[in-house]
């Protein structure tokens, strides 16, 4: 039978490792939504989850660690990849024009705001690469696979770089079914297979 650890006390009461480190993770994600990453720090996190800050350390190796959990818990892209290669295509579109151009979640706008931090620069690499550029070259056959993927994911990277510098206005005005028709035709542009050459 496993035992509660130690360290895992709070207030008098030992706590379920699982529980604990739920709570670090709900009370990161709503400071860092409320104040923003930068502004945060580790102690002000257990503080607010009620834990030792070597608890942090502990679960997530540090406040970057909780930072990339909750960008991995937070993003729905991998999903979008799963399913039929035909309509890859649109299920991309609705995703720009629902996730991106419907502004994001809390948390996310919230993280635009320290976008210069190096933590936060790095976790976002990381996490386009891991979890969009190189799934998405994955679900495609033939040559340059990861060129058309890379294609796909610039159009929809620069579609929400315009969304935050709030530029897009114009995309806001044009119907969303519309807009989820042209952006399909765009998207499996990027991702068509051209001829290798001979």
């Amino acid at each position: 039978m496993d035992h509660p650890d130690t360290d895992d006390v709070c207030a008098g009461r030992v706590r379920d490792k699982e529980a604990t480190r739920q709570r670090i993770l709900d009370s990161a994600r709503e400071l860092f939504t409320s104040e923003g990453y930068a502004q945060v720090s580790s102690r002000r996190i257990a503080a607010h989850a009620g834990v030792n800050v070597a608890l942090i350390n502990r679960y997530f190796g540090a406040k970057r660690g909780l930072l990339a959990e909750i960008i991995a818990n937070e993003a729905v892209f991998p999903g979008i990849v799963e399913g039929d290669p035909a309509t890859l295509p649109r299920r991309l579109a609705e995703y720009i024009v629902h996730h991106t151009l419907g502004g994001g979640s809390l948390l996310q706008r919230a993280l635009e705001q320290s976008a210069g931090d190096p933590d936060l620069w790095s976790i976002h690499q990381e996490r386009l690469e891991n979890a969009v550029v190189q799934p998405l070259a994955d679900s495609l056959d033939g040559h340059d696979t990861r060129v058309r993927a890379s294609l796909a994911v610039s159009l929809m990277l620069g579609i929400g770089l315009l969304r935050r510098l709030e530029v897009v206005t114009s995309l806001a005005e044009y119907g969303s079914a519309d807009l989820v028709e042209r952006l399909t035709r765009i998207i499996e542009a990027c991702l068509a297979e051209t001829s290798p050459e001979a």
